[in-house]
C-alpha cells in the first residue's frame, strides 16, 4: 500500500482528497496542524504529502522544506488557491515537486500522484512491470483478455486453464493480479481462491463470473478476493477496476495511445 498525508487545514479539502485515493486503494492520513503532520511524517513515512500553503500555524513553505529536511525523498505537492506564477516559482524552488491550484478534480489529482509515483520508482530502479495471471478454462476467453490488457497497460500476462494450474503458477509467479473465472472444472474458482492466497497473499485477485448473485459474490470475497466482475464482462469496468488495483501497488504503466 502507497501511504499518503493530506496536510490543509480545511477539513473539506482533506476529506475530498482521502476519499479520491482511499478509493484506489492507498492509505490516507489527515493532518489540519503542522505539529500533527510532522509526528505522522516520521511515524508512517508517506510516499506522498499533498500540502497547503497557507496553513494557520506556519508557513506551507517553510513546512515543505521541514519535510524534505526529515525525507529528502518524500513527494511534496503544494496546494493552493492562488495560481500565478511568482507563487508556484517559490513553491518549486523551496523543493516542491508538483503545485496544484483549488479547485481540483479527482482524476487530475489521481494522475499528478500516478506520474510522480512511476517517476520517483523509475529513478530508484524500482519501476517493475506488474504480473497478471489470467484465469479461464475457455482459451477464447483468456485470448479476449489479454488482447484488451495489453494495448492499454505495460504488464506481463500469463495464462492458466484451470484451478490447480493457477495454484502452481500463483506460487511461482507472485502475480500482482489475477482474473479468475469461478466455473471451472476441477477445482473451482472460490476453492482456488483460498490455496492462492495461501501461495502468494499480496495477490489481488479479481473475480470474473457469469455467476453474479450475491452469494457466490459474498463466498469470493470471503475467500480472500479483492473485488468481483460479472459476465458478460463490461471493458469499461475491467479497466477501471485493473486501473485501480495498479495504483493501489504502484505499479500503473499506461501504455501511451
Amino acid at each position: 500500500m502507497i501511504k499518503l498525508l493530506i496536510v490543509d487545514d480545511e477539513r473539506g479539502v482533506c476529506d475530498m482528497i482521502q476519499r479520491t485515493f482511499s478509493y484506489v486503494g492507498f492509505t490516507t492520513f489527515i493532518a489540519t496542524k503542522a505539529e500533527k503532520a510532522i509526528k505522522i511524517l516520521k511515524k508512517e513515512k508517506p510516499k506522498i504529502v499533498f500540502l497547503d500553503m497557507l496553513m494557520p500555524d506556519v508557513k506551507g513553505f517553510n513546512l515543505l522544506r521541514e519535510m524534505k529536511t526529515i525525507d529528502p525523498g518524500i513527494i511534496v505537492i503544494m496546494v493552493t488557491a492562488k495560481g500565478d506564477d511568482q507563487t508556484q516559482k517559490e513553491a518549486l524552488e523551496n523543493g516542491a515537486d508538483e503545485f496544484v491550484k483549488k479547485p481540483f478534480s479527482h482524476n487530475y489529482l489521481r494522475d499528478i500522484v500516478v506520474d510522480k509515483i512511476k517517476d520517483v520508482l523509475d529513478k530508484g530502479g524500482y519501476m517493475q512491470k506488474p504480473a497478471i495471471l489470467v484465469v479461464d478454462d475457455e482459451s477464447q476467453a483468456r485470448e479476449n483478455l489479454k488482447n484488451f490488457i495489453e494495448p492499454r497497460f505495460i504488464c506481463d500476462i500469463q495464462e492458466a486453464e484451470d484451478g490447480q494450474t493457477a495454484i502452481e503458477k500463483s506460487k511461482n509467479l507472485q502475480p500482482d493480479i489475477i482474473l479468475l473465472d469461478v466455473k471451472m472444472p476441477g477445482i473451482s474458482g472460490i476453492e482456488a481462491i483460498g490455496k492462492i492466497k495461501e501461495v502468494s497473499p499480496h495477490s489481488r485477485i479479481i473475480v470474473i463470473s457469469a455467476w453474479s448473485s450475491s452469494e457466490v459474490v459474498s463466498q469470493a470475497i470471503r475467500a480472500g478476493a479483492s473485488d468481483y466482475i460479472g459476465k458478460p464482462i463490461s471493458l469499461i469496468t475491467l479497466s477501471e477496476k485493473l486501473r485501480s488495483a495498479l495504483i493501489s501497488i504502484g505499479k500503473l504503466i499506461v501504455k501511451k495511445s
